[in-house]
Parts: structure tokens; C-alpha cells; sequence
């Protein structure tokens, strides 16, 4: 693991991310492992058994044939056996493609210390994407504006994560205010569109702060979560949970508001309505199963990344499950 030093000089901060601390984060992706580890071993490229049935080279098992099953794994020889129609099942080593989707929204333009949100997402994504390269995973991106949506397509190559640096960064650092000034696309749009470009087999990690991860974005969650895996990383301000009893002046850079914390019923009520809706989010992974993953914008970024994706924590919580 990096010493203190190597960790200081790799943090991220600021209200803008930049190009030279996203690069030098490949110095610790040596040390993140996203995915469990290979499920067995083979001839074939690629370090990891997906879940998805296809016609491959291990043979898994023979079953009743079902409808919708390709005619061309029946096994014959057992149907002419039993007289009845069996099919070969057969899990496929490949390699995995990563997909980070990035929300760099207008709501991601806020911080109380050290990092805005949208520059601890930046953070969060150029080193996953680092790291799933150092694993030899294909590596993608879509950066999800107020208004756009860029995509940079899954390859093996250090190009692709350096694309998705230099997009994140142009575009988080075209942002101006928390609120969009002609509103924002929905994180469901974000969802249904991953549909349809990801892959079977890939996985996905959302990187948002999930302020819109409602309901309404149960139907296509579930769908996607249905053919890839996906994680979601939630980026949150310890400020958008609780305020400060002290008065605070709130700025977006143009304006400038006056935010009274001597009120308590207005701290009690702000707290428990963002409890609730962080609540949601979790029951909402819950249900689908989903890892969702809580990073504090406001703490160092690295150790938090290697407390959960780093290799000695997967073992150690692969021996307590």
C-alpha cells in the first residue's frame, strides 16, 4: 500500500478537477481489485467468468431444453438417450467491459471542504477506470451533463481512460452553479441510455451523488441490472445532511445567501428530509441488489476507495460473509 507521503500527493481537491492529479492516480490501482476474483481458469484472454450463459469454451451442464435456448446446444446424443430434448449449457470466460457513468450535473457543483462533488466523482472514476485497465477490462465512459451526454467507447488502452479524463474534466469544469440554469436532465434518461449501449456481461458504476435516483428509475435500473453488474458510488457533502448551528453564507460564485442555523426546527426538519431521501436510495438498492457505496467528499478520497475496493478488505470480507 502507497506510504502517507504517496497518498498526500495523490489526493484530490478543489471546485475544479484537473488532468495531473486524474493521471497520477494509476499509481494506485495496483492496489484496487473491483471485481471478486476469477471464478476459474483458462486458456482463453481474460481474467474473468461472467454470469452470462453463451456459447463458450467450459462446458457447465446439460438441462431440459426450454424455449428461447439455441438449437444449436442441444445436446443429441442425451435427447436421443432420454427422448427428450436436452440443451448444453456453457459459461464463457471473457473479457469484462467497464462502463463508468458519470453524473456531472449541475448539483455535483457543490462543497463545503476540500473537494466539490463533481471533482470527488472525477477522482472516483479516473481510478476505477485505472484500475479495471491494470486488470486488463475493457474500459468506457458516459459523462451525463445538464443537457448532453458523451460516451467514450469500452477499449483496452490507456487512450480510453485519458479520454475519459480530459472529457470529465472539460465538463465539470464548464460548470458555474448547483442549479442549472434551464434545467437538468433526469438520472433516468442517464439509466435508460446505459441500456441500450452496455453490453451483456458489463459492469457499470454509477458515480453520482443520487439526489434523483428515485422511483422513477426503478423500471430501467432493474433491466439493466438484469444483463450487467452494476455498482452504484454515491458522492456526498456532509453539509447536505445535517446543517450547522452556526449561520453560514452560502455562495454559487455569482450570488451570495444568508442560511440562519441558530433555527432549529428549520436544522431538524433539512435533516430529516435528507435522511429520508437517502433512505430511499438504499432501500432502492436493496431491492435490486445493488452494492451502493458512501464516499464523503469532505474526507481524503484514496483511503476510502482502498477501505472498500482495495485486495486485503475483499478478502477480509469475503471470509466474513
Amino acid at each position: 500500500m502507497p506510504d502517507n507521503t504517496a497518498l498526500t500527493e495523490l489526493e484530490i481537491s478543489g471546485a475544479y478537477p484537473q488532468v495531473e492529479p486524474l493521471v497520477r492516480l494509476r499509481h494506485v490501482a495496483r492496489q484496487l481489485q473491483l471485481f471478486k476474483p476469477r471464478l476459474a481458469k483458462s486458456n482463453q484472454a481474460g481474467g474473468l467468468l461472467t454470469r452470462y450463459r453463451g456459447r463458450g469454451m467450459n462446458f457447465e451442464e446439460v438441462r431440459d431444453y426450454q424455449p428461447g435456448d439455441d438449437v444449436r446446444s442441444i445436446d443429441w446424443r442425451v435427447t436421443a438417450r432420454t427422448g427428450k430434448t436436452h440443451t448444453k449449457l456453457y459459461q464463457e470466460e471473457r473479457e469484462r467491459p467497464v462502463v463508468i457513468l458519470l453524473d456531472l450535473r449541475s448539483p455535483m457543483f457543490f462543497g463545503s471542504r476540500r473537494a466539490f462533488k463533481s471533482v470527488a466523482a472525477s477522482g472516483i472514476a479516473a481510478a476505477l477506470g485505472w484500475a479495471g485497465l491494470q486488470h486488463s477490462d475493457r474500459i468506457g465512459a458516459m459523462l451525463f451533463t445538464d443537457d448532453d451526454i458523451e460516451t467514450v467507447r469500452p477499449r483496452r488502452s490507456h487512450h480510453s481512460v485519458l479520454a475519459m479524463i480530459h472529457g470529465m474534466v472539460e465538463r465539470a469544469g464548464a460548470l458555474q452553479s448547483p442549479v442549472a440554469t434551464n434545467g437538468s436532465q433526469s438520472l433516468k434518461l442517464l439509466l435508460e441510455e446505459a441500456r441500450r449501449i452496455a453490453r451483456p456481461g458489463s459492469a457499470l458504476f454509477l458515480v453520482s451523488d443520487c439526489h434523483d435516483l428515485d422511483d422513477s428509475c426503478a423500471q430501467p435500473l432493474y433491466l439493466l441490472s438484469r444483463h450487467a453488474d452494476v455498482q452504484i458510488v454515491r458522492v456526498s457533502d456532509p453539509l447536505e445532511q445535517h446543517l450547522p448551528q452556526q449561520s453560514l453564507t452560502v455562495s454559487d460564485g455569482q450570488q451570495r445567501t444568508f442560511l440562519n442555523g441558530d433555527n432549529r426546527p428549520l436544522r431538524e426538519h433539512f435533516a430529516e428530509h435528507q435522511a429520508e431521501a437517502r433512505r430511499a436510495v438504499e432501500q432502492l438498492c436493496r431491492r435490486h441488489r445493488l452494492p451502493l457505496l458512501d464516499i464523503d467528499n469532505t474526507q481524503p478520497l484514496v483511503p476510502a476507495l482502498l477501505a472498500y475496493y482495495g485486495a486485503r478488505q475483499q478478502k477480509h470480507r469475503r471470509r466474513t460473509q
